[in-house]
This record gives C-alpha cells, structure tokens and sequence, in this order.
C-alpha cells in the first residue's frame, strides 16, 4: 500500500471512528450502546494502524465511558492486541485498564490484584506514567477499603515517581501527560485529606489541581475538580459557598462534555448542598435524578450515597418511614461493599429516624453500630500510621536532596582542585580547611534536625493519644447518657424521671468537657464561653426553656481541665435548680454571669425571677443531694458562696481555686 493509501484509510478510519463514539456517547441504555462499541472494536481490530495507537483509541472511549460494565469487550480487545505484540508496556497498560474498571464496577479485590501486576511490570524509569497510574490507583482502592495507612504510602510514592522525571527530555505529548498526571494525583491527594479531615492539605492539593487542569485546558477535568472541592466545603459547613462551587463545576462539565455518571454526581452534591441551605424541593429533584442513573447503570457505591442523602431529606421533612427505607438500603449495599463512612453515617440517621417514630431498642442499636464504625475508621493505630509514614517521607526526601546536594559540592570540588594543584598548593590546603569546616557545620545541622524530628514526632503522638483518650472517654459517657434517656421512657414514677434526668445532666457536662478537648486543638485546657453556652442550651433543650428568657454575660477564658469539671459539675446544678424551680415559662427571666477578677478569683453570678430559697436554708445543713454535691464541688474549689432573695433567688459565687490552661 502506497504513502497516500495509507494517509486515505487513517482519514477513513478516524472519521468513521469519531461518528461512532459521538453515536455511542448519545444512547442511553445497555443494549442500545451495544452495537456501536462492537462496531468500533471491529473496526480497530482490523486496521493497520500501530498498535500502540490501537490501544490508545480504546483507552480513550473506555475512559470516555466511566469504564462502564459495556465496555468489558474493549478492554479484552485491548489485552487481545497487547499480548499479540509482546509489548511489556502495552501489556502493563491493559492491566491497569482492568484494574480501573474493576475500581469503578466496586470489585475491589480484582482491581487490587491487576493494578499490582501492572505495577510490577514497568519501574520508576521505564514507563514512569503507566506506575504512576497503576500506583495512584491502588491508593484509591485502599482508601475505599478503608486501609488508611496503605492508601497515604501509595500516593506518596506516585508522587515521589514524578518528581524524579527528568522534564528536559519529554516530548510535548509527554509534557502534557506529565501535567495530566500531577493533576490527577495532586486531586486523589486532595481527596484523601479530605476523607481524613485534613482540609488545609485537601483544599491545597485541590487548588494545585485546578491550576494543572486550567494550563491542560480542560474544562470536564475543571469541573470534576470543583465538584470534589465542593464536597469539602459541605464538610467544613460552608454551604452556600458549596452550592455556588458545585453549580460552577456542573457548568464545566455540561461544556466540556463529561460523562452522564459525572453529571448524576454533580446533581448528589448539588443536592447534599440544598439539604443543608433547606431547600428540600430542590435537594429532592437533584437527588432522584442522580440515584435514577445509578439504578440504571447498577453502579452500587453511587446508589449507597444517593440513597443516603435522599433518606435525610426525608428525616429532615419528617417523612421518617422512607427514610427508615431509604437508609437501610443505603447501610446494606454499603455493608456489602466495604464502604465503612457510608454504613456510619447511615446508622446513625436511622437512630435518629427510630426514635422520632419511638423504636427505641432499634434506634440505640443503630448508634451503637455508629459509634463503633466511626471508632474503626478514625482509630489511634491509623493516626500513628499516618503521621509516621508523612514524617519518613518528608525526612527521606530531605535526605535524599541533601545527598544530591554534597555530591554536587564534592565534584565540582575535585575539579577545582584538579585546574589548580600544579601552582596554588596553597590555596588547596585553604580550600580543603574550608570544606571542612563546610562538611562538619553541615554534619551537625543534619543531627539537630535529626534531633527535632524525634522531638516532633513524639510530641504529635502524645497530643493524638490524649485526643483519642478524650474521645473514647466521650463516647462511653455518651452511651451512658443515651441508655439513662432510653430508661427514663419506661418510667411512670415523675420523682425518678427527674432523678434519672438529673444524673444524666451530670453525666452530659462531663462528656461535654470531653468533647471540646478531643475536637479543640487543646488536650488541657476548655474555652469557658463556647462551654457554658453549650452547658446552658443543652440544659434549656432538657427543660424548654425559651431563648428569650436567658441572658448571659460569659467573658472567655481557658480554664485547666482540672477546675473545668467541678466547676461544670456545680453550674449544672444550679442552672438545673433554677431551671426546674425558678423560671416560669410564661414570665421568668433567668441570667447567668461569668468573669475572671484579675488573678485573683473567679466571678459567677446566677439570678433568676422565681420564688427564691425557703427562711433559714443553710448550704452546710440540707438534705439535697444536688445542694449536697455543690457544697462538696465549693468546698473543692475553695468558694465563697451566697444566696439571697432579691425578686427570686440571686446567687454570687467566688472561685478561689482555679487553675489557667497554659
């Protein structure tokens, strides 16, 4: 076949190509999109185009497809034409291409298995990107499997992989791959971060991929990017910022021509977005149009999410039994898939639906499984893990630099040494005394760093272990609390309603200084304002009392965990007595005072508009356990306490013992 033949059947085949993915990209169902993929598949196998260009064109309308289940015969095509050439690379990169589609089609095990053959096959200098694919893609598959710790190590070293390509060598095709491929694993990065709740690192990895896909000029990639960018705003509670970021990113993919599974997950976050702003017209609109295309396209781990966002659009418009439904689908397809946040999140919308409609025993169960699903996924070993494997890939890479760097001084030293020995020996041996003192100023700057890391990483740990003590010991007091609020339903006798809801007032300020140090950057020290206010509507929430009947006046400070318990113990008395006895709920007023006299005292003033305390009460003398636990908390705290009837009962509370957080 002559040179313009050749020209003429390329022109034929790529015309021909592009009609019939443009056919196949428009039908919707299976059966439609059938015939035009065997056709094209056909027609690349019986073309004499390179094989290599054969394997690219299939790459291309696989991956234009989301790898959905359809295109299996392409990807056979492709390990057809692969092994036919014995080309380690072609063969490398069909293995990766099944690995993907079994990533996508939720058989994690399959795409673990060819994803590491992949990875075997080529090396860190022959065919870097097919590694970098291979590796990047095995970290996806270990974050769904929720193996936290493999997932960072693999990101990592797809990262390391690409800092080492030497740039001055790539063609323009491969400059564009490189960029391509920082892109996707800066937005994997990004997305890990911010499964792990580590949104400084996820939004700047975010916007490191943003920048790749703008110079790529790709608008599909732009959107998908935003859209993840999105999610972590709905995390961070940013809603309508959220919204407008997602809307942005849905407009990008309409004009860049991105898939219809890429679309159904813009409408889920669009969607998630609504929920939170409580336009649950809008949220109901966006989420079935999404859960209808992975219905149709039998994408599980999509239907698991959307079927969970529609079941607390439902919870949040009290329509609990269809969201009872809706969330039980939801934990069971995810149960089957291994994705441990979905069944999390799932399980604790469904206490919430069961005790709305009074299932109790259903509804604690289903926190129960809460709790010990979120204990497995942000437990201590993984956090170790984490923080282990980010501190030796920081210091390798230190090292390895500073390696390059005394390699490169050492020859251009020897150079040096070798144009001058014939005349200046003098100037050698100053030289040599220079370098010296250079190498022995840099030996002992390597130990000090040394020395910091050591002091950084144990430093890091202590403060997660105190963290996770804090928290677990939040989580006991919380069960605690909820099997007291559970019993008090079983209850006919009002005296023990109010004793069981009392202790669990108690019980609920404790857990409450507990949550506050595991979620503040602080392992010893409580923010008097943000846990007062708190302390104060939770007890509002117990015995409804209106907002408008409460004023507060609450300086802050950072009270020492040591004063913050006793000292919350003893305000959760006096605010329930008050509460229960001094506030009318149609006329009274209460008013709670905080503030810290110099160094000398700490000042509380409790007033409310009540019936005030009876003549004679003596704090020493009374029978009271409440009145009994204040004596012995003041006594605690060295107090000097008053109560007197001004218009109700006015208490001054002076705290002479107390202790700052440093």
């Amino acid at each position: 076949m002559n040179q313009a033949m050749k020209k003429l059947f390329l022109f034929q085949f790529i015309v021909t190509f592009n009609l019939l993915s443009t056919f196949a990209y428009t039908q919707q169902s299976n059966n439609n999109l059938q015939y035009p993929i065997d056709s094209i598949a056909y027609l690349i196998k019986i073309s004499k185009i390179d094989d290599s260009l054969k394997i690219s064109k299939l790459n291309k309308l696989i991956s234009s497809k989301r790898y959905a289940k359809n295109v299996f015969p392409l990807i056979q095509l492709a390990e057809q034409i692969a092994h036919d050439s014995q080309d380690k690379v072609l063969i490398a990169d069909n293995y990766r291409c099944y690995g993907i589609y079994y990533f996508y089609n939720s058989q994690l095990d399959s795409a673990t298995y060819y994803l590491s053959k992949s990875k075997k096959i080529v090396s860190d200098t022959y065919a870097p990107f097919i590694k970098v694919a291979a590796t990047t893609g095995l970290g996806g598959v270990y974050k769904r499997k929720g193996n936290i710790a493999r997932a960072i190590s693999s990101y990592l070293e797809a990262k390391d992989i690409l800092s080492h390509i030497d740039t001055l060598r790539l063609s323009s095709t491969q400059k564009k791959l490189l960029l391509t491929q920082r892109m996707s694993l800066h937005n994997a990065l990004a997305n890990f971060y911010n499964s792990i709740e580590d949104y400084k690192q996820a939004s700047d990895n975010y916007d490191d991929a943003y920048q790749y896909a703008l110079l790529l000029h790709e608008p599909k990639f732009a959107g998908v990017i935003l859209s993840n960018k999105g999610d972590l705003l709905l995390k961070m509670g940013m809603y309508m910022d959220a919204l407008q970021v997602l809307q942005q990113s849905k407009s990008l993919k309409i004009n860049g021509k991105a898939s219809a599974s890429s679309l159904a997950y813009s409408n889920q976050n669009i969607a998630l977005a609504q929920l939170h702003t409580k336009m649950y017209d809008d949220a109901l609109v966006n989420i079935n149009k999404a859960l209808d295309y992975y219905l149709d396209s039998k994408m599980v781990s999509g239907q698991v999410q959307a079927q969970l966002i529609r079941g607390r659009i439902y919870l949040m418009t009290g329509k609990y039994r269809q969201a009872i439904d809706d969330c039980n689908r939801s934990k069971s397809l995810a149960s089957e898939i291994g994705m441990l946040n979905e069944q999390k999140d799932a399980s604790y919308y469904l206490s919430e639906a069961y005790e709305a409609i009074g299932e109790y025993q259903k509804a604690l169960s289903n926190h129960k499984l809460f709790i010990n699903l979120k204990d497995s996924i942000f437990n201590e070993k993984n956090v170790k893990k984490i923080t282990r494997l980010e501190m030796q890939y920081r210091f390798d890479k230190e090292n390895e630099v500073q390696k390059l760097k005394n390699a490169s001084i050492e020859r251009q030293n020897k150079l040096t040494i070798r144009m001058l020995i014939l005349g200046i020996l003098s100037l050698i041996l100053i030289s040599g005394l220079l370098y010296r003192l250079y190498y022995l100023r840099k030996k002992s700057n390597l130990q000090l760093k040394e020395k910091n890391a050591k002091i950084s990483e144990t430093l890091a740990i202590n403060k997660t272990l105190f963290k996770e003590t804090h928290h677990r010991v939040k989580n006991n007091l919380q069960i605690i609390s909820s099997l007291l609020s559970l019993q008090s339903q079983f209850l006919d006798d009002a005296k023990s309603k109010d004793i069981v809801l009392d202790s669990r007032n108690r019980i609920k300020s404790m857990s409450l200084i507990h949550q506050k140090l595991y979620q503040e950057n602080r392992v010893k020290g409580i923010e008097t304002k943000a846990y007062f206010t708190e302390l104060l509507k939770s007890l509002m929430h117990a015995y409804a009392i209106p907002d408008e009947k409460v004023q507060t006046n609450i300086e802050n400070i950072i009270l020492d965990v040591d004063t913050a318990i006793p000292l919350g113990l003893m305000l959760n008395e006096l605010i329930t007595n008050a509460f229960k006895y001094g506030v009318d709920h149609e006329a009274g007023q209460f008013y709670f005072h905080f503030s810290k006299s110099n160094d000398t005292y700490l000042l509380i003033k409790i007033a409310d508009n009540g019936k005030g305390i009876p003549e004679g009460f003596d704090l020493n003398d009374t029978k009271s356990f409440g009145m009994k636990l204040i004596h012995t908390l003041g006594k605690k705290l060295k107090a000097d306490m008053r109560f007197e009837n001004k218009d109700g009962l006015h208490i001054t509370i002076k705290i002479y013992k107390f202790k700052l957080s440093k």
